[in-house]
């Protein structure tokens, strides 16, 4: 039993070599020479570095704070001219937003009120209304990231990295879709904190050079009893 253990132990001890001299070789690979901070090259500074980047931040814990099920309403609207716009649905649904990772990321799935029915597959109708959310903050980038996905219209895994304004309490997103070929718009989402209960989003589209709000939407957090 104890060759067994020992053997375990030199193959573990192995594994660990061999990926600090992987994560060596890619530190310091002439893909990097351009950049501005000097990486470290010793093999355990990487791996106590990975660790470091690894572990949860206050921004993480902004995120921690919004775990749970909440409620909302709020408007989608359509532009009458340049500088007009008006209602054009009223919007509503629910979230449930849970920690991953031991609060690393966060898993948001939505569910709307509204079913309009769209043909997505196959020429089957199916009921719009679902979509996925998975936020993050990236310790090395410094920057607040989400990934979203629905099941309406697009085939694309929307990507968003976007900054914290501490004078605003929010942070605001920025991203690219293409949901036709070739037509692509630019996209913002705002992401606005105001009180452990009570957080907003805005959706904005840019046309002719200046960002326009399509949606709106107030999240109250729904308490357990």
């Amino acid at each position: 039993m104890k060759q067994i253990k020992r053997k375990y132990h030199g193959s573990f001890k192995s594994q660990v070599t061999t990926i600090l001299v992987i994560v060596t070789l890619f530190i310091t690979a002439p893909v990097f020479a351009q950049e501005k901070s000097n990486p470290p090259t010793d093999g355990n500074e990487i791996l106590n570095q990975m660790y470091h980047y690894s572990r949860p931040v206050k921004y993480h814990q902004m995120l921690e704070d919004l775990v749970g099920s909440w409620a909302f309403k709020g408007s989608r609207f359509e532009w009458v001219d340049s500088v007009t716009s008006k209602v054009s649905m009223e919007l509503c649904g629910s979230l449930v937003r849970r920690s991953f990772a031991d609060g690393r990321f966060f898993i948001a799935e939505m569910t709307t009120c509204e079913k309009v029915q769209l043909p997505v597959r196959g020429g089957l109708i199916k009921d719009y209304g679902r979509a996925v959310q998975t936020e993050g903050y990236d310790n090395v980038k410094k920057k607040f990231q989400v990934s979203y996905i629905n099941n309406h219209i697009g085939s694309t895994l929307h990507f968003w990295e976007g900054a914290y304004d501490p004078s605003a309490n929010s942070i605001t997103f920025d991203s690219e879709m293409e949901d036709v070929p070739g037509m692509k718009t630019r996209i913002r989402f705002v992401f606005i904190f105001k009180d452990k209960d009570h957080y907003k989003w805005e959706y904005y589209s840019e046309q002719n050079g200046k960002y326009r709000k399509e949606d709106e939407m107030n999240f109250t957090r729904v308490k357990e009893n």
